[in-house]
């Protein structure tokens, strides 16, 4: 798995970063903002994106947020 850093500051990203990066600035970007530099690109404060990113996650509206399933679940050990 390839980590990714911010492309501003060089912190680490989380998937929901990299999510709302592609659904607020470019769907093909291979560089990234973090949350804090996102909001500070976009004018916006970091709860308005963790808003946004719960949004998404809440309606299944957008495919970047969709919820991984366990492919684990129901499997004997």
């Amino acid at each position: 798995m390839t980590r990714h850093l911010c492309m501003d500051c060089g912190a680490a990203l989380s998937g929901d970063e990299i999510a709302l990066h592609k659904k607020i600035i470019c769907r093909v970007a291979e560089q990234y903002y973090c949350m804090d530099c996102l909001a500070a690109f976009c004018s916006t404060s970091r709860e308005r994106l963790e808003q946004l990113v719960s949004y998404y996650h809440r309606t299944g509206e957008c495919i970047l947020f969709a919820k991984q399933e366990n492919t684990h679940a129901g499997q004997m050990e």
